[in-house]
């Protein structure tokens, strides 16, 4: 387990500065999805897994060359990922190794169909039965930025003094664009 990542103890507590964080490097990207997969549970938010690949698919990830493609698929009771680049003339190359969710193809398809703006720029390319192909161009990811955290100030922030230390006692807080957790669990 990554150090880096110890503070996720399930999917759905990615937040937008463990993205910001992961797309830095492939290593930690890498190490970010590898604990995510360690953690994953059926009903627990796997499809966050996807909000680390779309951000892969923006200008916050500089390490990738080509089109982006990633292919999600069934297999068995779990679901593995495999992302690659289409670098032309048929040519494909893994950007990172397979890896495999302990949560069933539907939870992410789910997501898919809920909050398709969430894993944008991902285009759905194919879908069939046994999994859905998404992919983003080399123009779309070199053209577009990441969604932009939101910042609440201190100043509007409530602080009960009977409650321990608040974000307002500390100052301002970041948190992720308001639909970075809707759709994500059942």
């Amino acid at each position: 387990m990554s150090a880096q990542f110890s503070h996720i103890s399930r999917c759905l507590d990615v937040q937008e500065s463990d993205l910001s964080t992961a797309v830095a490097s492939r290593a930690s990207t890498r190490a970010l999805l590898a604990h995510l997969s360690e953690i994953c549970a059926p009903n627990t938010g796997a499809a966050k897994v996807l909000l680390v690949i779309s951000r892969m698919a923006t200008t916050a990830c500089g390490w990738i060359d080509g089109d982006l493609r990633v292919d999600v698929a069934a297999d068995g009771d779990r679901t593995l990922i495999e992302v690659s680049t289409e670098l032309g003339g048929g040519l494909r190359e893994r950007v990172l190794p397979p890896m495999s969710f302990r949560a069933p193809l539907v939870e992410f398809i789910r997501a898919i169909e809920r909050v398709p703006h969430a894993i944008a720029p991902l285009a759905i390319r194919g879908r069939s039965p046994e999994g859905v192909a998404l992919s983003a161009t080399e123009a779309t990811r070199r053209t577009t930025a990441p969604p932009p955290p939101i910042e609440i100030s201190s100043e509007s922030l409530f602080a009960n003094p009977s409650e321990p230390a608040t974000a307002k006692e500390t100052g301002s807080q970041t948190v992720p664009p308001t639909d970075i957790d809707a759709g994500w669990e059942d």
